[in-house]
């Protein structure tokens, strides 16, 4: 059977794409090694999924229609640097976000109720509006890497429109990972529907 790594995700604008591989950049000069997230693939990760067989995949794209047509559009701002665990033991580096949160985090808990009702576990880590930029790879570097991190921790890079959700396939391979939109659905659908 063949199994498809997923996950549901939003994906970015391309101007806010731009403006967060800056940020990366911005990192590098300032001497933080990390393992970056290639631009391309920067996305906010609503759901995590795992290996799936094709049969579960489709109940996944019902489940992320369902819960897209619950939530209208809505615009999100990326800002500030953060880091998981803490700021002084960082091991995940992110950027947060400030205005529309709140509806992230919403359609994220629509995205889990719907995956719910279609018979998918419970998420054992609880959503937190982030976008990942990059992961430690060497422990030794963490001072150079907290004085980075808070000279560029109020860094804003800007709004952007959430408008679809995507059923994302991940595929890895020894160059890193390949990404395939399996589905992309557009939130608040049935509200443009004609009323009966």
């Amino acid at each position: 059977m063949t199994l498809h790594r997923t996950f549901i995700s939003v994906e970015l604008s391309d101007e806010i794409r731009r403006r967060a591989a800056a940020l990366q950049d911005d990192l590098r000069a300032a001497g933080v090694r990390l393992r970056w997230v290639k631009p391309h693939h920067l996305h906010f990760t609503l759901r995590f999924l795992g290996e799936l067989s094709t049969a579960q995949v489709a109940l996944a794209v019902v489940a992320t229609r369902e819960a897209a047509a619950e939530i209208a559009p809505f615009a999100v701002t990326l800002a500030g640097l953060g880091a998981f665990p803490t700021l002084e033991r960082p091991q995940v580096i992110w950027i947060g976000t400030s205005a529309g949160a709140e509806s992230l985090e919403t359609l994220a808990a629509r995205v889990s109720e719907a995956l719910a009702r279609e018979h998918f576990g419970p998420d054992r880590r609880p959503f937190r509006a982030h976008l990942t930029l990059g992961r430690v790879r060497d422990e030794r570097h963490w001072g150079e890497l907290v004085r980075a991190l808070r000279r560029f921790q109020d860094r804003e890079i800007g709004e952007m429109p959430v408008e679809s959700v995507t059923v994302m396939e991940s595929r890895l391979t020894p160059e890193g990972p390949i990404y395939a939109p399996r589905e992309q659905v557009r939130l608040g659908h049935a509200l443009n529907s004609p009323s009966v």
